[in-house]
C-alpha cells in the first residue's frame, strides 16, 4: 500500500516539476509586469569565524544566507497537486537574485553561482514564495584598528548587494531576524568573541542617477587577549623589572651597562612580534607598542645613567664636589634606609709623600736654646766651619735662610694635601649621593613600570 503511494506521489512531484519549469525562463526576472520590482527578504546567519588575518585585514567567516522571494510563475493550485505542501527544485533550474559581497576579497563574482553548480534545492511553495538557503565560506575586507592592540575591537562589514538590478528592478528588504549568531554550543573563535552582530538597509546612488540596495551587516568582535598578556605583555613588563636591577649592581665595572644592553636587545626582540602582527599601512600606534616604546626609552635613560656613574667612579680625584643640600639630602636618604646615622669613617693618611713631610726638619728652637738637628741636604758646605774639636756650627745667616726654605717647602706641602684631601671628600661625597640616587630611581621605575602595567590590564582588559 505506501509503494503505490509513493509511487503516485512521485508521479505527481513529476507532473508538478513538469508544469512549473517546461516553459520557465531563468533568466528573467520573475514579474507579471516589466515596471514591478522583485522584493528580497535577506538574512544571514553567522555560523563561525574562522579567523582574522590582521596583516592583510581580512576576514574570514563561514555564512548562511537566507534569501526569500515571490515568483508568480513559480505557483499551483494546491488541489490539483494534493499531498504536496512544498516543493524542492534545484536552484540552478530556477531564477535567483545575482547578490554579492562588494567588499569580498579576490574572486567578485555572485557569491550564489559556486553552489548552482552543486544543485542544492529551493523549498517552493504553492504560493510561489522561494526560499534558498546557501552556506559560504566568504573571504571579505575588514578595516584593522589596531590602536588598542591587544584589548581591540574589531568591526567588519558585510554589504550584499546586487550586481546587475538596481533598485527599480530588485529591493533588498531585512526580515524578521536579519542577523543572527550561530547556534550557541559553537565555539565561533579561538581567538575572538562575537560581541555584536547588526544588519541595516542603506541606498547607494551612482553618478548615472541609478540607485541600488544594500543589505550592510556588521561583526563586531572582541580579541580574546589572555595568549598576548601572558606571552607577550607581561614577559616585557619582568624584563623591564629586570633592567632596573641595574642600580644594585656596583658601579665599579661594566656588568650594569651589559645588562641594560641585553635587555634593550630583548625589547626589541617583541616589537618584531608586533610588527608581525599588525598591518603596514596602520596609521596609528597600539597600546602594546606605546608601552614598548616608554620602555625601551626608559632603557636608554638607564644606559646614559649608568654610563655616567660608571665613569665618575673610575676618577680618583675631582675638584667640584656635589651642592651642600644634595649631600645632605643623601646622607639623610642613607640613614633613614640602613636605620642608622651616617658616619664619616676615620681618615688616615698613609701616603709616603706625608709621612717624609713629618720627618722633616721643624725649623724651631728648643726651650734650652739649642738648634734641632737638621740634615746635610739642607746644609750649605760655605755655611759649615769646622772646629778643632770637630763640633760643626752653623752661622747665624745660615739657620734663617734654612728655616725660610723649610717654612715654604711645608706651606707649599700642605697646600698640596689639602687641595689632595678636598678631591677625595669631593669623589667620597659625589659617591654617596649617587648611591641615594640609585635607590631612588629604583624605586621610582619600580613603581612606575608596576603602576602602568596594572594600568593597561585594568583599563583596557
Amino acid at each position: 500500500m505506501s509503494t503505490s503511494v509513493t509511487e503516485r506521489l512521485q508521479t505527481t512531484e513529476s507532473k508538478l516539476y513538469n508544469k512549473l519549469l517546461s516553459s520557465y525562463n531563468k533568466h528573467l526576472r520573475p514579474v507579471l509586469d516589466a515596471g514591478d520590482a522583485v522584493h528580497i527578504n535577506v538574512s544571514i546567519t553567522l555560523a563561525n569565524v574562522i579567523g582574522i588575518d590582521e596583516k592583510s585585514q581580512s576576514l574570514t567567516t563561514l555564512l548562511w544566507i537566507y534569501t526569500e522571494w515571490l515568483d508568480p510563475f513559480l505557483s499551483w493550485n494546491q488541489t490539483q497537486f494534493p499531498g504536496i505542501s512544498y516543493f524542492v527544485i534545484p536552484a540552478n533550474k530556477i531564477w535567483s537574485p545575482d547578490l554579492m559581497v562588494n567588499n569580498v576579497l579576490g574572486t567578485t563574482i555572485p557569491i550564489v553561482s559556486d553552489f548552482l553548480e552543486k544543485r542544492e534545492g529551493a523549498d517552493v511553495f504553492p504560493s510561489g514564495k522561494v526560499v534558498h538557503w546557501y552556506p559560504v565560506l566568504l573571504n571579505s575586507f575588514c578595516p584593522i584598528s589596531i590602536d588598542l592592540f591587544p584589548f581591540d575591537f574589531q568591526q567588519c562589514p558585510i554589504v550584499l548587494t546586487s550586481w546587475s538590478h538596481d533598485s527599480l528592478q530588485l529591493k533588498l528588504w531585512p526580515t524578521q531576524n536579519v542577523a543572527r549568531v550561530g547556534t550557541s554550543q559553537w565555539d565561533l573563535s579561538k581567538s575572538w568573541i562575537v560581541t555584536n552582530f547588526t544588519a541595516s538597509k542603506s541606498i547607494y546612488h551612482l553618478s548615472n542617477e541609478r540607485s541600488y540596495d544594500h543589505m550592510d551587516f556588521s561583526i563586531t568582535l572582541k580579541r580574546k587577549s589572555t595568549f598576548f598578556v601572558i606571552n607577550l605583555l607581561v614577559p616585557c613588563y619582568l624584563i623591564s623589572i629586570i633592567a632596573c636591577l641595574c642600580y644594585a649592581i656596583p658601579p665599579q665595572g661594566s656588568d650594569r651597562i651589559s645588562l641594560l644592553l641585553t635587555t634593550f636587545l630583548a625589547i626589541l626582540v617583541f616589537v618584531l612580534v608586533v610588527l608581525e602582527i599588525v598591518p603596514e599601512e596602520s596609521d596609528t600606534l597600539p597600546l602594546f607598542s606605546q608601552f614598548l616604546l616608554k620602555v625601551m626609552l626608559l632603557n636608554m635613560l638607564q644606559l646614559f645613567y649608568c654610563a655616567f656613574v660608571c665613569g665618575l667612579n673610575s676618577l680618583d680625584q675631582i675638584c667640584l664636589g656635589p651642592p651642600k643640600c644634595l649631600v645632605t639630602w643623601a646622607k639623610c636618604m642613607t640613614s633613614c634606609i640602613c636605620g642608622q646615622s651616617y658616619r664619616k669613617r676615620p681618615k688616615f693618611n698613609t701616603s709616603k709623600q706625608a709621612t717624609m713631610n713629618q720627618l722633616d726638619l721643624q725649623h724651631k728652637v728648643s726651650p734650652h736654646g739649642r738648634p734641632k738637628m737638621i740634615t746635610l741636604e739642607q746644609l750649605n758646605t760655605r755655611d759649615i766651619e769646622n772646629t778643632s774639636d770637630n763640633q760643626v756650627h752653623v752661622k747665624g745667616n745660615s739657620l734663617k735662610e734654612i728655616a725660610d726654605v723649610a717654612g715654604n717647602k711645608n706651606s707649599k706641602t700642605g697646600d698640596i694635601e689639602e687641595k689632595i684631601r678636598i678631591e677625595e671628600e669631593n669623589i667620597k661625597e659625589w659617591r654617596v649621593v649617587l648611591k641615594a640616587v640609585d635607590v631612588l630611581l629604583f624605586t621610582l621605575n619600580f613603581l612606575g613600570l608596576t603602576g602602568y602595567f596594572i594600568a593597561i590590564l585594568v583599563i583596557y582588559n
